[in-house]
């Protein structure tokens, strides 16, 4: 008995933020689907009152062979989370502001191009970081965690600012948050190595790569098995100025006051609870946090 034409065609779930995405981004993927290999399309569309969260559930529920996220960095984090360990691809139309997983990926950051690689044969395998804050249960993602100046900043930021003068609002942000910090930390390296700190910031990464090209964690690499530890202590204005050249030139500089390490599970504990962020999102605030890597948990549709 032959198989019904259905039952041999792929799913593919599209999970978008209709806020982010343009308004020709229905007509492309449709326009970008291979002949007669998708059945027809799960629109997904997230929600003030659910970013992501039951969209990405039911495409794995759904055992659908590819899903498409559409919006920004929450939102793709959001899905990479629900997708982790399942082996199904995820295709990033990157439709936020900072996009930091596909810029630090080399994906297309054009929407109708993003599509077609999307659509595309070629994959790649990448670790995510498993986190756990305080008591709660554990999420993943895929970029950067941490505490201390971004993520104050994060929290401080007015969206209605932001949306009048964009960058200045966070620029505004940033003269609160200096005010507020550093903070006391410990931090704990694979269950061994202790740091004690009195840090500006302190991340957790997965890649290094910022905006504008900037590199803040060098060497940092999206499949290698392991985390990134960034802790930045400056004191004065001349370790800041170190701080930021090891930024520049991406090497350590003399007395620049930054801990950068390698691991595969790292505890960063507050003397005081503050803001935490992840993947650029404030999160409220924590006293502790515990992130371990999860190797080649996520699938990714990259470039040929």
């Amino acid at each position: 008995m032959s198989a019904t034409p259905s039952a041999s065609l792929s799913r593919c779930a599209v999970i978008f933020n209709p806020i982010k995405v343009s308004d020709d981004f229905r007509s492309l993927i449709e326009g970008a689907l291979p002949d007669d290999q998708y059945a027809p399309l799960l629109w997904l569309e997230t929600s003030e009152d659910d970013p992501g969260h039951g969209m990405v559930r039911r495409a794995v529920e759904d055992q659908v062979d590819l899903v498409i996220g559409a919006g920004g960095d929450g939102t793709i984090r959001l899905i990479a989370d629900g997708l982790a360990d399942t082996g199904i691809p995820l295709g990033i139309i990157p439709a936020g502001t900072g996009n930091l997983l596909a810029r630090n990926l080399q994906l297309p950051l054009d929407e109708a191009t993003a599509i077609r690689v999307a659509f595309g044969d070629h994959s790649r395998s990448i670790d995510l970081i498993k986190l756990t804050v305080d008591e709660q249960d554990p999420v993943h993602f895929a970029v950067m965690a941490g505490v201390g100046v971004d993520a104050v900043i994060m929290n401080e930021t007015d969206p209605d600012l932001k949306k009048k003068i964009g960058v200045g609002a966070y620029v505004v942000a940033a003269s609160k948050a200096l005010g507020r910090l550093p903070l006391r930390l410990t931090v704990r390296v694979d269950g061994s190595r202790v740091l004690r700190r009195h840090a500006m910031l302190c991340l957790i990464g997965n890649v290094g790569d910022l905006q504008a090209g900037i590199t803040l964690i060098a060497d940092a690499e999206p499949d290698d098995g392991l985390l990134d530890v960034y802790i930045a202590s400056p004191q004065r204005f001349t370790h800041w100025v170190k701080v930021l050249l090891r930024m520049i030139t991406r090497r350590a500089q003399k007395d620049d006051r930054v801990d950068q390490l390698k691991a595969q599970r790292v505890t960063i504990r507050l003397d005081e609870p503050d803001h935490y962020q992840l993947d650029g999102d404030a999160m409220g605030k924590a006293s502790m946090l515990t992130a371990e890597v999860a190797p080649g948990a996520l699938v990714v549709r990259v470039p040929g």
